[in-house]
């Protein structure tokens, strides 16, 4: 009896030792299973986002992002409505009284679509009140709806015939924004006097690289939408200024050509025609590789002269 109880002591530590064992690894057991099981479907949610229908999926469900900003604004002076265009007294007077006059042309061009906001102007008669329309171009050739009219000004007082009145014509199309004149052998015919600069092929004055007009269209101008074409017509930001004189910063692109790459100015104009446009570019798809290689370089500081 003397050695049995200490026996069956510590046959009672042993066994409650183990039950405290079995206890911590059944818990880690369990823990190990856990991760394991997550990490299984961390595999499997990777492998799904390889699969081609899950990235369809994703991409109809998620939504759309806007890749460029285009602020359009253009002028036309008295010369161009006097000689180029050549209206008369009372045609003039017809325009201004009847006439809404576009301020600028906002485009906001998603990944699916073209969001337009047309800020214009309303006749002098109506106190020369300003408003705002906004519409949404979906662009296809196939179907036909290639182009989108923005803004469309009558040029003569109607004559109560059929035909359609000659008049200007702002389209948004082909990656080009076009302003052109309409139905210019009509006016002649009636007896007035429109004179729109152009030729027969379509390239006009308007930059070239555009698709011929119709038989009744001459093309005034045309401003593109793409980067390529539209280096040409590259210029300084009014805005913004260059910064050199007041001794601001300027942004430099990481290529080091002197300009920020994803904001941009472009302008073009005809003196001899009396009209110009002027072209603001944000591309956002830039945007965060310009944040990436921001750059400041101060205006350069004036050398004083050597002393003699």
């Amino acid at each position: 009896m003397e050695i049995l109880w200490p026996a069956l002591g510590i046959c009672i530590i042993v066994m409650f030792v183990f039950f405290v064992l079995s206890q911590h690894w059944q818990k880690l057991l369990r823990r190990q299973a856990w991760t394991i099981r997550k990490l299984t479907e961390r595999v499997r949610d990777l492998e799904e986002m390889g699969d081609p229908e899950f990235r369809r999926r994703l991409s109809e469900s998620s939504p759309v992002p806007l890749e460029q900003v285009y602020n359009f604004s253009f002028r036309f002076s008295d010369h161009f409505w006097s000689d180029t265009l050549g209206l008369t007294d009372d045609d003039w007077n017809y325009v201004r009284a009847h006439g809404s006059f576009a301020g600028s042309i906002k485009l906001e061009r998603w990944r699916s679509h073209t969001v337009v906001t047309v800020t214009e102007v309303l006749p002098e008669s109506k106190t020369a009140q300003w408003q705002t329309r906004t519409l949404d171009f979906y662009p296809d050739s196939s179907s036909g709806a290639g182009s989108l009219k923005l803004w469309e000004l009558s040029l003569t007082r109607p004559d109560g015939t059929a035909l359609k009145p000659p008049s200007l014509e702002l389209t948004l199309g082909g990656n080009s924004v076009r302003l052109s004149g309409h139905a210019i052998s009509q006016a002649r015919g009636r007896g007035t006097t429109i004179h729109v600069m152009g030729n027969e092929n379509g390239s006009g004055n308007g930059n070239g690289n555009g698709s011929a007009p119709g038989k009744d269209e001459m093309l005034i101008f045309r401003a593109p939408l793409d980067a390529a074409q539209l280096a040409q017509f590259r210029s300084l930001d009014p805005i913004q200024g260059n910064g050199n004189e007041s001794g601001a910063a300027t942004p430099r692109d990481p290529d080091g050509n002197g300009w920020n790459s994803w904001q941009a100015f472009y302008s073009d104009q005809n003196e001899a025609e009396g009209w110009e446009w002027h072209l603001w570019l944000r591309d956002l798809g830039k945007k965060a590789e310009w944040d990436r290689w921001k750059i400041l370089e101060s205006a350069a500081i004036p050398v004083g002269g050597a002393r003699r």
